[in-house]
């Protein structure tokens, strides 16, 4: 009876199930309450604004109804009110309910587009920085690096001389920067001498002034002064240690802003509306993610298979992508979430001044900055119900983010 029952074990444990990472984080997500009530209140958010957006017609332009002036909410149909408000009206007469409702689509849309913005560049810009750290930049790694730097600074002349393609010359002269460095590398030990210098700061004077000169003769020169300097920048070596000290600093730069303030100038900058809040909501949320690719990178980059790839001699893009960049995904993911949520309230922080949704599009924030002044006369509907979609929203992201925390975290697997 005993060696049935050890040969019934031994046979149970023979054909168990084989557990991913992802099925038991999936398993550990659903049984925890927390979890479970961020998943309620983000997928009814999510379903009610998609929903209403698609299936609800609504046209801000034309609802007004002075008649309906911060009337209360109600349920029942009365003979000085012929329609239903189940959150009352505003100061012009239009329903709080359903400007609730569809408000909730433009907040939804800020909060996942600026996640993506800082996701995907800091994200980058984290990958690059812990990556080089630890590993010599080899060739497909300058002409990646070079490439986005001439890019990126030649996008400054080319906006002066509203030139768009005076941006893709200099990505073309970080190319041949690239190539350049390559060779020196090999057969010159990557010394720079003064005539490449020379060449490419004459290069990047010609691509600067040369389309300028289409604008104006004083653009031209700025343009020129501009180009010769990004030339002399791509003709300077690049070190791994350099790049990452270089992208960490610039980080710091940008955190030493008060978020908020950084976020209003820039929207001042750009001009009010929606795709500049979502512009400016991203920026400001670059750092924290290039800091914690960064961090993550540096901690896996260390681990024996990421050694074991490079000994066997895999390029640094399969290194990159196959070993270290699925490795960082769990604490980016946790980081994603909770970011919608910060991202939700800076959306209704600009709304609220005035630098987020154009009149009458219904944003959140707007709303609350439309209607908080009559709390003094009683219309508290005005303003709890937009505040209570803000706070439910926020709650429900923030819920969430930390369930996928603890249910991502690879200490808990058993």
């Amino acid at each position: 009876m005993t060696e049935n029952n050890a040969e019934l074990g031994l046979e149970a444990f023979a054909v168990r199930e084989h557990r991913s990472l992802w099925r038991d984080a999936w398993r550990r997500l659903i049984s925890n309450n927390t979890a479970r009530a961020g998943m309620v209140i983000v997928v009814i958010l999510v379903l009610a604004t998609v929903l209403s957006h698609f299936f609800w017609t609504y046209d801000p332009t034309t609802d007004l109804d002075y008649s309906l002036k911060l009337k209360p909410p109600n349920l029942v149909r009365t003979e000085e009110i012929d329609s239903l408000h189940p959150f009352g009206t505003d100061k012009l007469g239009r329903d709080v309910f359903r400007r609730v409702i569809h408000g909730g689509w433009n907040s939804l849309r800020v909060g996942l587009v600026s996640v993506s913005v800082s996701l995907v560049i800091g994200g980058l810009l984290g990958l690059v920085a812990g990556f080089y750290e630890s590993i010599r930049i080899g060739t497909l790694g300058q002409a990646m690096i070079l490439t986005s730097i001439g890019l990126v600074l030649g996008a400054l002349p080319a906006w002066i001389a509203f030139q768009s393609f005076q941006a893709l010359l200099f990505a073309g002269l970080g190319i041949t920067a690239a190539i350049l460095a390559h060779w020196q590398w090999d057969h010159h030990s990557g010394k720079v001498g003064p005539l490449r210098l020379l060449a490419f700061a004459g290069a990047g004077l010609l691509l600067g002034g040369g389309p300028a000169l289409l604008t104006s003769p004083y653009t031209a020169i700025v343009c020129a002064v501009l180009g010769a300097i990004i030339g002399l920048v791509l003709a300077l070596p690049l070190s791994g240690s350099f790049i990452s000290t270089v992208i960490m600093r610039a980080m710091d730069i940008i955190l030493a802003f008060p978020s908020i303030l950084l976020a209003i100038a820039i929207v001042a900058f750009l001009g009010p509306g929606l795709d500049k809040a979502m512009i400016a909501i991203g920026f400001i949320s670059i750092p924290t993610f290039a800091r914690l690719v960064r961090s993550q990178v540096l901690a896996v980059i260390q681990q024996e298979y990421v050694t074991a790839a490079q000994a066997v001699g895999a390029g640094e893009a399969r290194i990159l992508l196959i070993h270290i960049l699925p490795n960082t995904l769990s604490p980016i993911i946790v980081q994603a979430t909770m970011g919608l949520a910060s991202a939700i309230i800076w959306a209704g922080a600009l709304g609220f001044l005035g630098l987020g949704a154009i009149p009458p599009e219904p944003e959140w924030g707007a709303m609350l900055g439309d209607s908080y002044k009559f709390l003094t006369t009683g219309a508290w509907w005005a303003v709890v119900f937009p505040g209570l979609a803000i706070m439910l929203s926020v709650l429900g992201f923030n819920l969430l983010g930390d369930g996928l925390r603890d249910a991502l975290d690879p200490k808990l697997r058993l």
